[in-house]
């Protein structure tokens, strides 16, 4: 290899950091003006100027403030561990001796998930209301979110753990409640700890999914 082939190796690999770098500032900087401030008081350029790039920076990289908010959504799904929360899940699920075992590391996944992307989820569903865009990406994720749902429920159906008188379709349904509804409702607004709501989740979960 050529030191001008070297070179302009190093040159691609610095670029690509340096572009991840400043979607990572943009995305952090719009999380924070978003739920401060809410979604129709934000602007692209508040959020390019807290984030030190131009307007048209945000703009060729998200399009719109729809745009910007649905990474946010996409990076809190991420979880904080060192690889997708979805990956990690249906690993823990794939590796789960017991039914019991599996709800405990759900739970565990929720909390961990939920204190991130519970506040994103309810900006949209508030902004949903007035803006097209907006009402159009809850369309989305909660699309996606059902697909998921049936996903994690039909462990429960294949392991013949769940209760018999309930469907997959139910199954989904309840995991869709509980991952949406039940953390704001008690952590943020009850003030429960993430301790106290995954123990109640839990109990939650047991008792309306398995035998």
């Amino acid at each position: 290899m050529t030191a001008r082939e070297v070179k302009r190796r190093y040159d691609a690999s610095g670029r690509r950091a340096a572009a991840h770098d400043r979607r990572v500032r943009i995305i952090d900087a719009a999380r924070a003006r978003f739920l401060a401030e809410g979604y129709h008081a934000t602007t692209i350029a508040e959020i390019a100027a807290d984030a030190g790039v131009s307007t048209e920076t945000v703009y060729k990289a998200f399009g719109s403030r729809a745009g910007l908010v649905e990474a946010i959504w996409t990076t809190a799904l991420e979880g904080e561990g060192d690889r997708p929360a979805e990956v990690r899940s249906d690993e823990g699920a794939t590796d789960a001796p017991t039914a019991e075992a599996l709800l405990r590391h759900w739970t565990r996944m929720a909390v961990e998930v939920s204190a991130l992307a519970a506040p994103v989820y309810q900006l949209v569903r508030t902004a949903a209301v007035t803006d097209p865009q907006a009402a159009h990406l809850l369309e989305r994720i909660d699309a996606t979110r059902a697909e998921r749902m049936t996903h994690n429920a039909a462990y429960l159906v294949d392991g013949g753990n769940l209760r018999p008188e309930l469907t997959a379709d139910q199954a989904r349904d309840i995991l869709l409640f509980a991952t949406a509804e039940m953390y704001p409702a008690f952590v943020d607004r009850a003030g429960w700890s993430p301790e106290e709501y995954a123990d109640l989740l839990y109990r939650f979960l047991r008792s309306a999914l398995l035998r």
